[in-house]
């Protein structure tokens, strides 16, 4: 059956609009003593994530809490809303301004809508299958950049190599360097981290990138597809193909 992508967005909105007045109001950005890097501070932005989809009957698969089902079934139960309620909290916790909420709805086994937001800047960003992806309500297309001596590459994590770029930057925020990646602030993206990228991280602005043109694949050069949302993939994205499969080529050759 066909979804409403309105009420999805409506119910990601409320979701980005409630946890960044909780981040805004000053949370605790202690370790929680919990899993690796986790924050006090990401823990309440869960629950006060947690409490508004599970309120609009998503099923819920997150990085803090994992998977949470509504109290009640509803046609909306066939919707899974996987989110990283701060993506970047270590950004936040030293006061620097890039740290998002990302969220992706996924509807038979496939994204349908992407949405991430600058918790800081308040810049939010947009992807629905088949619609074309927007900033601040704003179409965004992707670089054109083909060649990796002109290009501009965000990273996460370290390369033992130098990959080839023009310049590289790292800012901590996979969700929001890749909707970077997807209005063309930056040509490309590669993930060399040791322990890869989870689907909280990425999935939301991955169907931003692609919906505004970029190419995103995997550490083996075929396509990312989120088959199993608690399996771990190093990727890179980039605006074209050609920057895509030789950012791939040299990262892991």
């Amino acid at each position: 059956m066909p979804y409403d992508t309105s009420v999805i967005i409506q119910a990601f909105t409320e979701t980005a609009d409630a946890i960044g007045i909780t981040v805004s109001g000053g949370l605790s950005w202690a370790k929680s003593g919990g899993h690796k890097g986790q924050h006090q501070g990401d823990i309440d932005a869960d629950n006060v994530g947690i409490g508004i989809l599970t309120g609009y009957g998503f099923r819920i698969f997150s990085e803090e809490s994992g998977f949470t089902l509504p109290s009640t079934h509803t046609p909306s139960t066939e919707v899974v809303a996987v989110i990283d309620p701060v993506d970047g909290s270590t950004n936040a916790s030293k006061g620097i301004p890039f740290y998002a909420v990302s969220l992706c709805a996924i509807v038979d086994g496939a994204p349908l809508v992407g949405f991430v937001r600058n918790l800081a800047s308040g810049d939010t960003y947009l992807g629905e299958v088949g619609k074309g992806s927007t900033k601040n309500g704003n179409f965004i297309s992707a670089s054109n950049v083909t060649e990796i001596s002109k290009s501009v590459i965000g990273l996460n994590g370290y390369s033992a190599k130098h990959l080839g770029w023009g310049q590289c930057r790292a800012f901590g925020s996979a969700a929001l360097e890749l909707c970077m990646v997807a209005e063309g602030a930056l040509d490309g993206y590669a993930d060399l981290s040791d322990a890869s990228l989870a689907s909280w991280d990425i999935l939301g602005g991955v169907l931003i990138c692609q919906e505004a043109g970029a190419t995103v694949i995997c550490q083996d050069g075929n396509d990312y597809v989120p088959t199993d949302l608690e399996m771990r993939k190093r990727i890179v994205a980039a605006g074209t193909v050609e920057l895509a499969q030789e950012l791939q080529r040299r990262a892991w050759s």
